[in-house]
């Protein structure tokens, strides 16, 4: 994969949200920062889970956006299809391509088939941008081969210092549609009980869960500056089952659940 550089963007959406978001987290020196860290994080065990849980080696990210997940798959003999209804995604993840099987499609997620199916599907940071989840999880569904498995990942919605209402909170979806699919714009949260649910109901079953991104770590101020990452690495797992405040500490969820085979 290789780093765009600023003379290549061909318009605001590209320097803002493609080339401006990597230049912010995938390429930001400063991987002790709270925003920095946490992006590593989650990218870091997203491709662990891939290689621990998925049974084949055909792979789609759903809302794929700039394409980092789908890119380091392809390069590790991954055949990745990057979906996204966003054409400026796409055309700037073909920019960074540079090995491997890597293809883009550009589709509605909830309308999205692929008749061939996948051993595993990426819902990165999605499912809060929808107003009907469980469409969505309908789709991943049906574009899973039998025994394949959706990596789910989605802010916590049980997180401490979250304002938003959570799923069941919501009590008037409808008015929501005209702002969904906005990269910027989360609808709702989850809990973990919300989510499972939604899991279960649309014909999969929960292989694994956790919370991660630890508010203990995230919230430390300048110390965290001083301290080794290798530190910081080790002091987020050992504090994101702590609670803060009567609530969750762990900002992040992340699950691997699979369509019956």
């Amino acid at each position: 994969m290789r780093r765009v550089s600023e003379a290549e963007l061909e318009s605001d959406f590209e320097r803002q949200y493609c080339w401006g978001d990597d230049e912010r987290y995938l390429y930001n020196p400063n991987r002790r920062k709270a925003s920095v860290f946490g992006y590593f994080l989650r990218l870091q065990e997203v491709l662990r889970l891939v290689k621990a849980y998925c049974p084949g080696r055909r792979i789609a990210d759903f809302a794929c956006a700039q394409g980092n997940f789908s890119l380091m798959l392809a390069e590790q003999g991954y055949e990745v299809l990057g979906v996204d209804i966003h054409p400026e995604f796409l055309k700037y993840a073909g920019k960074k391509y540079t090995h491997g099987t890597f293809h883009t499609h550009q589709a509605n997620l909830i309308d999205f088939r692929d008749p061939k199916g996948f051993d595993g599907i990426l819902v990165g940071e999605v499912i809060e941008h929808v107003a009907f989840p469980k469409e969505l999880l309908n789709s991943v569904f049906a574009n899973l081969k039998a025994g394949g498995i959706c990596i789910l990942t989605t802010p916590n919605g049980a997180d401490y210092c979250s304002n938003l209402p959570t799923y069941e909170q919501v009590t008037n979806i409808s008015e929501l549609i005209p702002r969904q699919f906005h990269w910027g714009d989360h609808l709702f949260l989850y809990t973990e009980n919300e989510l499972r649910k939604l899991i279960i109901e649309a014909g999969m079953e929960v292989l694994y869960f956790e919370k991660y991104n630890s508010a203990y770590v995230s919230q430390l101020k300048a110390i965290r500056y001083l301290l080794p990452l290798q530190f910081l690495t080790w002091f987020e797992v050992k504090t994101r089952k702590w609670r803060k405040k009567g609530k969750d500490s762990a900002n992040l969820l992340i699950l691997v659940a699979r369509k019956p085979a």
